[in-house]
């Protein structure tokens, strides 16, 4: 079973807490929470960066201290990774709109979000999280050293997405 370092950079948001608790740790998996004072105006950036730089695991998966991942979000990772060993995944996300990204099997601006990425922990491979950037998750995977060609594009849905700070819908 391949082991998975989910990174969350936080600026104390209370739903830090549901975002934790979402994440369902298997034996090897590691949580690294990196705290950011705002306003730094980074959207967590340099916290990712540091969070990968700390990473031990096989893989990487990163989710904002708003957002959570579905209850089966775990397992649909594992299945990802014995699929297709080595290879970056993105799965979609929802909004609280209902919209849900990925559209289509492109890596365009605007149609990558940080929650849906689990990529191999190879560090000569990735990329960084460009520092004042908006867009930064769509810069990283677009500049990440894998062919485009090599990326899964998976259509379940892993995270849920809420920038408010609010509760789970019901």
């Amino acid at each position: 079973m391949a082991t998975i370092s989910f990174i969350i950079p936080t600026i104390g948001r209370k739903s830090l807490k549901r975002t934790v608790d979402s994440i369902k740790k298997r034996p090897g998996d590691e949580v690294i929470v990196m705290e950011d004072i705002p306003p730094t105006h980074m959207w967590g950036n340099n916290r990712r960066n540091e969070g990968m730089a700390k990473a031990t695991c096989e893989y990487l998966a990163f989710i904002d201290d708003d957002d959570w991942y579905a209850p089966n979000a775990r397992e649909i990772m594992e299945q990802a990774i014995s699929e297709n060993p080595g290879k970056p995944n993105l799965f979609r996300m929802q909004f609280p709109n209902g919209q849900v990204l990925w559209k289509n099997k492109e890596v365009l601006p605007g149609n990558i979000g940080t929650p849906m990425i689990l990529v191999p922990n190879i560090k000569e491979k990735l990329y960084y999280w460009p520092g004042k950037r908006n867009m930064a998750d769509f810069i990283f995977v677009d500049r990440w050293n894998w062919p485009k060609e090599n990326i899964i594009w998976r259509e379940e849905i892993i995270a849920y997405l809420d920038h408010n700070d609010g509760e789970k819908p019901s």
